[in-house]
């Protein structure tokens, strides 16, 4: 069986990342166990939805797997574009980038009310090297030839604000377990602010996401009862990456 082009990919794990966040958050605002304006983590730490919250952040870190293969083999696929140890630099991205899954997964079944310190740990690292290895690709990409430079510009960008929001939260954290945040007015403009920034940080990772399309587009997938083989698409199935 042969599949030309890979960009449904993205998509889907895009609308699965918004089906189940909505899902959670509309059963966490329901039943009353977190106000509107919510950490992302609340809806994890009760019955029903935390069950959802569970398989909704592991199946986006499965997801996510497959996603950054798909980039790994992109890339590899013109690597006459890049130096002679891109080999080697795509290897410790996807490390950087299965990391970074992997801590999406301790976060998800360690809810921030039972294991908050493991749980916020996690949370950091694993937005902290997702952050880290998709503004590596983003850049990257710029050499892929054909590749737009509108996307390339997009792309790169959101990178640099979702990191930037990254930092921000961890800042506004430590401000609040240090003391250096201090009083109920400045404890409420900490908390207002870190639930923003996560929100909006989500937006920034779903349009990194999205923004992939063009370049899965570019790609097929051949599969055997035994192997599969990824490969570029031929010129004349797709107008470029």
């Amino acid at each position: 069986m042969e599949i030309n082009g890979l960009g449904f990919f993205s998509i889907l794990l895009a609308f699965w990342c918004v089906a189940w966040l909505s899902a959670s958050y509309t059963l966490t605002v329901i039943n009353n166990h977190a106000t509107p304006l919510m950490y992302i983590s609340e809806a994890g730490n009760y019955f029903p939805e935390n069950i959802l919250f569970i398989i909704g952040f592991e199946g986006m870190a499965i997801a996510s797997l497959g996603l950054m293969f798909l980039h790994y083999k992109f890339i590899m696929l013109h690597a006459e574009a890049f130096g002679a140890h891109q080999a080697l630099i795509q290897k410790i991205l996807l490390a950087i980038g299965w990391s970074s899954c992997g801590n999406i997964v301790v976060m998800a079944v360690f809810s921030t009310d039972a294991f908050p310190i493991t749980h916020r740990l996690s949370s950091f690292i694993a937005f902290g090297l997702g952050g880290i290895y998709n503004l590596w690709q983003s850049i990257l990409l710029y050499k892929v030839p054909g590749s737009r430079r509108v996307i390339s510009h997009f792309r790169t960008a959101s990178c640099i604000m979702a990191l930037t929001l990254v930092v921000s939260y961890i800042g506004s954290r430590v401000s609040v377990y240090t003391h250096l945040c201090a009083g109920d007015e400045c404890l409420k403009i900490s908390e207002m602010t870190a639930k923003i920034i996560e929100w909006s940080t989500l937006v920034l990772i779903l349009v990194n996401v999205l923004s992939y399309y063009q370049n899965m587009q570019s790609l097929s997938i051949t599969i055997t009862w035994k192997s599969f083989t990824i490969s570029k698409r031929e010129k004349d199935q797709v107008s470029g990456v």
